[in-house]
């Protein structure tokens, strides 16, 4: 399969178009000259529908094609309080002309009661999104059964009070991982493989961050489907092993489950699992918990770049990024892209979140 044949296959898949596609792809020079690497970015930050955007918005496109397909007046999703998916699912919602509601759950133990409306907070009350908020009390809701069944039980029961009155609900799990939208970023992959032929460079490495698992299925079956030699490097923000409610068995289904999707002979389990690559070293203390590393990422990417990553997601996977440049796990003269899925909304949210990003106080 070459790459035509494959943006055909996804093209076959119900979608609503709502993001600016293919996002921008360029060189980061002066980290390139810092570090010995050659630096490149693919802005998913900048995919639309507004200026605060992210991964999700190519998910969500191919759920809403669905979506409106079947008759979906209202969707209901979840995530933790700043969530980026959540805002991102909002926005498509809206851009859509369906009605978004969030079901989102807030540490207050950590992060204290809401007392005003910040970063993703307000852009979903500015977009006038319908919001619930349950409290958990340690880490995030995935972290223990009790707390993720309370959640679904309270979006199951919205689903069922909208439905009485007539309306039909789609719920989609927390970080837009819904079966109907994890073949977009094969879409990702193409175009990052074409803009960098664009430019004259052959990838050797992706680097992205990792937390609900929705952009990495995509991208690893379109490199299967093509036959591309370049290697995936995922940085988690949370758990990513074995025993944790994410980890490298959900990929490969979702892997499979894309390349069924398009048409393509499905490797084995084995096949799949070695192109899978998580450094789980950066999430720190625990999620959405800002890290010395992480802080110290977004700082070098905005003083030598001018360009700003947050620090609940893309802020720990550029720390990973500049970690192996630094200690050679990238050899040196290697083609680097650094996949941009979001997070800049969380710049602006609570110092429990964004750490010493603000310095010392200005008196």
């Amino acid at each position: 399969m070459d790459t035509s044949q494959l943006r055909s296959a996804v093209g076959k898949l119900p979608r609503r178009p709502i993001g600016f596609y293919p996002t921008p792809f360029h060189a980061l020079p002066n980290l390139s000259a810092l570090y010995g690497v050659n630096f490149f970015m693919k802005r998913e930050d900048l995919a639309g529908p507004g200026a605060v955007s992210g991964s999700k918005t190519r998910l969500a496109e191919l759920i809403l094609g669905r979506a409106t397909q079947d008759g979906v007046t209202h969707v209901i999703t979840q995530g933790v309080y700043l969530t980026n998916s959540g805002l991102q699912f909002a926005a498509a919602c809206r851009a859509a002309g369906i009605t978004p509601i969030l079901f989102l759950t807030r540490d207050v133990s950590r992060h204290g009661e809401i007392s005003e409306y910040r970063g993703n907070l307000l852009l979903n009350k500015a977009m006038d999104v319908e919001t619930h908020f349950l409290p958990t009390s340690g880490g995030a809701y995935w972290d223990a059964e009790e707390d993720m069944a309370r959640v679904k039980g309270a979006m199951q029961a919205r689903q069922r009070e909208l439905e009485a009155e007539g309306h039909r609900v789609l719920i989609v799990p927390t970080g837009g991982a819904h079966e109907d939208g994890f073949a977009a970023h094969s879409l990702t992959f193409i175009e990052m493989l074409e803009q960098s032929e664009a430019l004259g460079v052959q990838l050797d490495f992706i680097y992205h961050t990792i937390g609900t698992g929705t952009a990495l299925p995509g991208m690893l079956a379109a490199k299967l489907a093509l036959g591309h030699p370049v290697r995936f490097r995922s940085i988690a923000i949370c758990a990513y092993d074995d025993t944790s409610w994410m980890n490298p068995r959900v990929i490969v289904e979702r892997t499979k489950a894309v390349l069924a999707s398009v048409g393509v002979n499905v490797p084995s389990d084995e096949a799949i699992r070695a192109q899978i690559d998580v450094d789980q070293r950066f999430i720190g203390e625990d999620y959405a918990v800002p890290s010395p590393e992480s802080t110290a990422a977004i700082r070098e990417l905005a003083r030598h770049q001018g360009i700003f990553v947050g620090p609940v997601y893309t802020g720990k996977g550029l720390a990973g990024l500049f970690e192996h440049a630094r200690t050679g796990r990238i050899p040196a003269g290697s083609n680097v892209a650094f996949l941009h899925t979001g997070d800049t909304g969380n710049l602006f949210e609570i110092p429990q979140v964004t750490g010493e990003l603000a310095g010392d106080v200005l008196l």
